[in-house]
């Protein structure tokens, strides 16, 4: 086994060639001498830094730093719902079209979907009026108000003689 000689490595340089001039670095960024030509356009020579950016990375003459301006914020749930929900949107009625909420939408056609007997909307429909107004108590009883039948009448008397009779002989 023959062992190789280290083999140095060879970059190139990025490294700008020594300046023969004797002129400190410096004295190259300061501004040279006026021009006299009027075909020289080119802006001066200046030492760039701090709070002295490049003549050509400057923003014109009412050019903005922030073109797009100031990003809009996230809208939320809440936001976003009312905006959906009061969208006007176009209903045709036994008047004519006209254009009313999608909120005042949902509400008829929960309104029409209980009229017709559907029992989850008829609830809905009474919660929202007891959140409505809420002066009046909306009982179950006072919903369906039904009278009671001579038959009815009967069975609950016989019911209720049944259960006196389990008291008594348990005792």
């Amino acid at each position: 086994m023959t062992i190789r000689p280290v083999r140095q490595r060879q970059r190139p340089s990025n490294l700008p060639p020594p300046n023969p001039s004797p002129e400190p670095p410096d004295a190259a960024l300061e501004a040279p001498p006026a021009a006299t030509s009027a075909d020289n356009l080119e802006p001066p020579l200046y030492k760039v830094g701090y709070r002295k950016p490049p003549v050509h990375t400057r923003f014109k003459p009412g050019q903005s730093g922030n073109p797009r301006g100031r990003p809009k914020q996230a809208r939320g749930l809440k936001t976003l719902s009312r905006e959906i929900l009061t969208q006007k949107v176009a209903v045709r009625t036994a008047n004519g079209e006209k254009k009313i909420a999608k909120i005042e939408v949902v509400l008829q056609k929960t309104i029409e979907l209980a009229m017709k007997g559907n029992a989850r909307a008829l609830g809905e429909v009474m919660k929202l009026y007891a959140a409505a107004v809420p002066d009046t108590s909306v009982d179950a009883a006072e919903t369906a108000p039904e009278d009671l039948t001579a038959t009815d009448l009967a069975m609950l008397e016989a019911l209720k003689l049944q259960i006196l009779a389990q008291d008594r002989d348990s005792e």
